[in-house]
């Protein structure tokens, strides 16, 4: 067995067709806090705040051939929000407007878990485990939680 890295996560990095849509989407849909707008190598970045993770969104450089969205494919598929409680999240995402693309469901004895599609197709996993789950910003409201 290798001897692990001596590493934490850092961010997530979003690349989307529509900057202004994305970083609302993110914003009023989640709950994402925006921390700052720039622009980095001739293109507009966000920079969000999501779940204690900073989450970086940006569209296409100058002569940046991206696919668009669509079909499934190898490679990174979704990234995941552990919440409270996955059906009242689900509830309040609902009526933000967020689209659900599955449905709460459990998984095994411990784990339930959702699914959302945000712009450009990026799916997020909503999952609820029996474990508490600690609060990351006392001062914050959680998603599924009390506000």
């Amino acid at each position: 067995m290798s001897t692990p890295l001596a590493c934490r996560f850092d961010h997530l990095h979003v690349f989307c067709s529509d900057v202004d849509v994305t970083e609302r989407w993110f914003v009023e849909g989640l709950g994402a806090t925006l921390v700052e707008r720039r622009h980095a190598r001739g293109v507009r970045t966000s920079e969000l705040q999501l779940g204690g993770a900073q989450l970086l969104i940006r569209g296409a450089r100058e002569g940046e051939q991206l696919a668009p969205a669509g079909a499934r494919h190898f490679g990174a598929d979704h990234f995941g929000l552990r919440v409270l409680d996955v059906d009242a999240t689900v509830a309040e995402l609902r009526r933000r407007g967020v689209r659900i693309e599955v449905e709460p469901w459990d998984f095994g004895p411990t784990l339930r878990i959702a699914f959302i599609k945000g712009p450009d197709d990026v799916r997020i996993e909503l999952v609820q485990t029996k474990e508490p789950l600690p609060d990351p910003n006392p001062k914050a409201g959680t998603l599924g939680g009390p506000q």
